[in-house]
C-alpha cells in the first residue's frame, strides 16, 4: 500500500492532481489551477521552477471546491473560477485573498480582458456574463439549446485577432464561431486577449 501511495501521489511539488487551466501573470510567472484531485493553486517561476501554491479544500475566503479556471490581469490581480463554490473568487500575485464574487452556477472559464473587466463563461446557465473588475455584472448573453447560437453547456471561449469569439460547448460536443455584427456595441463582445510574455531561454 505503502508503494502504491507513493507512485500515484500528485499533490507536490513536481505532480498535480487533474489540473484544469493555467495562466501567466505579469512577470512570465505560471499559475496552475490544480483543481480536480488537489485544490490548490501553484505558482511556478517562468521556467516551470515551483515557487509557491495557495488554497485548501472548502468554502472560506481563498479555498476551494473544483478549482476549474484562472487568469491573470496586467496588474497581477487573480481571477479563479471556483466552480464548485459558485464564485469568482480574486487574489493578488502571492496569493492573497482580495474579494469573492457569489451566486454563479457553474462558471467553467474566466478571462481577464486586457481593458480591465472579466469575462466568465457560467455553464449551466449557458450564458456569458461581462464584469467590471470590482464584481459588478454589466451584461450577459445566452440561452439555453442545441441549435445555432445557444449553448448546452459552455465550457471555455477565445477571440481571434479579428474580434471572431470561438466557444467550445462541453456537453453540446461541438465549437461554435460568432462574428461581431457591423456597429455592434464593442464594450459589449469579447476583446481579443493579450499575447503570452515573451520568454526568454
Amino acid at each position: 500500500l505503502e508503494f502504491r501511495r507513493v507512485l500515484f501521489r500528485s499533490d507536490d511539488h513536481t505532480h498535480f492532481g487533474l489540473p484544469q487551466d493555467l495562466a501567466f501573470l505579469p512577470d512570465g510567472s505560471i499559475l496552475v489551477a490544480d483543481g480536480l484531485r488537489n485544490t490548490r493553486i501553484v505558482k511556478l517561476d517562468k521556467d516551470g521552477k515551483y515557487l509557491s501554491e495557495w488554497g485548501t479544500r472548502g468554502n472560506g475566503p481563498g479555498q476551494f471546491s473544483g478549482l476549474h479556471g484562472i487568469d491573470a490581469d496586467p496588474n497581477g490581480r487573480v481571477y479563479v473560477a471556483d466552480r464548485g463554490n459558485q464564485r469568482i473568487q480574486v487574489f493578488n500575485a502571492s496569493g492573497t485573498h482580495l474579494d469573492t464574487w457569489p451566486n454563479l452556477r457553474f462558471p467553467n472559464h474566466v478571462v481577464a480582458a486586457p481593458d480591465g473587466t472579466v469575462w466568465v463563461s457560467d455553464g449551466t446557465n449557458a450564458r456569458l456574463l461581462h464584469y467590471d473588475a470590482s464584481g459588478r455584472l454589466l451584461n450577459f448573453w445566452g440561452t439555453y439549446g442545441t441549435y445555432p447560437g445557444a449553448f448546452w453547456e459552455l465550457h471555455q471561449f477565445s477571440v481571434d485577432s479579428e474580434g471572431n469569439l470561438y466557444t467550445a460547448d462541453s456537453f453540446g460536443g461541438r465549437t461554435q464561431k460568432y462574428k461581431p455584427r457591423a456597429g455592434a456595441d464593442t464594450s459589449r463582445l469579447v476583446p481579443a486577449t493579450t499575447s503570452l510574455p515573451a520568454r526568454t531561454n
